[in-house]
């Protein structure tokens, strides 16, 4: 018998365990966290949805911060993969047909489009998520591990945001200057609208991102 086999068999299991119920709290904690009545929600709400033991959500998160932390975290993977889309969109073959091919402008402006609809779409799925996040750093204010984790964040939009404005300035649908520059105005915009339609209670709608794509690559002169 290889014993060294078994211990190795039992801590893989065990690592799956834990994954698993990790992963039934998070589910649960989304069920429940990602609606108007969030501001409400109690551990022991999850913990019953999540079909476990209250003290066993606490052995996974400190506290709901905790667990909104993680599922935006999860949630933001998600939205980079997405945004990787867009980036990539553009480079994709065009329709052969001469009605529906797009000039190089043209498709990095959809391209543009793609990737402020996929910002978009996170802040509006996740708003109760954020806005519980906002109110409760507002209250004990931000930790220092929450502050870098969101400076990784800005930077990985950032650095995502820059591919698609070497594409633009590549095939001369924007002007030949930094591209760092147009990145961090881009990501500024998408962040300013969204914090401002998050304080107002507003959604974030399709109007929104047509009217950021507009301004960026034409301004806001009449």
């Amino acid at each position: 018998m290889n014993l060294d086999s078994s211990s190795d068999s039992k801590v893989s299991l065990r690592t799956r365990f834990r994954h698993a119920t990790r992963e039934a709290i998070l589910d649960a904690a989304a069920g429940i966290l990602s609606r108007e009545s969030a501001a409400q929600a109690r551990m022991e709400d999850i913990a019953a949805r999540a079909g476990v033991a209250v003290g066993t959500v606490y052995n996974y998160f400190d506290d709901r911060r905790a667990l909104v932390t993680a599922l935006l975290e999860t949630r933001t993977q998600t939205l980079l993969e997405a945004l990787d889309g867009a980036v990539g969109a553009q480079a994709r073959t065009q329709p052969s047909s001469a009605a529906t091919r797009l000039n190089p402008a043209e498709s990095f402006e959809a391209a543009l489009a793609r990737f402020v609809a996929a910002m978009a779409a996170h802040v509006e799925a996740n708003r109760f998520l954020l806005n519980m996040l906002f109110a409760e750093e507002g209250s004990r204010g931000i930790e220092a591990k929450a502050a870098s984790r969101r400076r990784n964040v800005l930077n990985e939009l950032l650095s995502r945001a820059e591919r698609l404005m070497e594409k633009g300035i590549r095939t001369k649908a924007l002007r030949k200057d930094d591209p760092n520059t147009y990145a961090a105005l881009l990501i500024g915009m998408v962040r300013g609208l969204a914090l401002s339609a998050l304080t107002r209670g507003d959604s974030f709608a399709a109007a929104d991102t047509a009217a950021i794509v507009r301004v960026f690559m034409k301004g806001a002169a009449r």
